[in-house]
């Protein structure tokens, strides 16, 4: 399912907040409120579950057995009609998003990304910086 919604449109002063949407989604909902209830149902099942915050789009896929496919679209549905984001979680999660941040500076192909909409126009959103921190997500927003 892509949403059609990447870090092109996070707010100006809060960098990351798609990433950190993305992350949030599968950590509760309110008819499946345990936060590993998606990932322990699609195990269970033969499958598994991930997603990614493009410019432009957010994109999350899952797969599991065929006999479960239902109940797994009832869970997979409620991330977008009912989430929980619980405070907890989401500090967490922002800490998660530290630690890909961290590893992402070690990927050259990341930082000529960074070079580059670093030095974009800071009015157009190829400028804005996409993946979050825990300066952007925690402590300056």
């Amino acid at each position: 399912l892509d949403v059609h919604v990447g870090y092109f449109s996070d707010p100006e002063e809060l960098p990351g907040l798609a990433h950190f949407c993305e992350h949030m989604l599968f950590l509760g909902t309110e008819p499946f409120p345990d936060e590993n209830s998606f990932d322990t149902f699609l195990t269970a099942n033969g499958g598994y579950s991930n997603a990614y915050t493009e410019a432009e789009n957010t994109c999350f896929f899952f797969s599991c057995s065929t006999g479960a496919l239902q109940s797994a679209l009832d869970r997979f549905g409620a991330f977008f009609q009912k989430p929980l984001f619980t405070a907890s979680a989401a500090e967490r999660e922002v800490n998660a998003i530290n630690s890909e941040h961290l590893k992402n500076l070690q990927n050259d192909g990341f930082r000529v990304g960074q070079v580059l909409s670093g030095r974009a126009n800071p009015a157009h959103p190829y400028h804005h910086f996409g993946t979050g921190t825990v300066a952007t997500l925690l402590e300056n927003p």
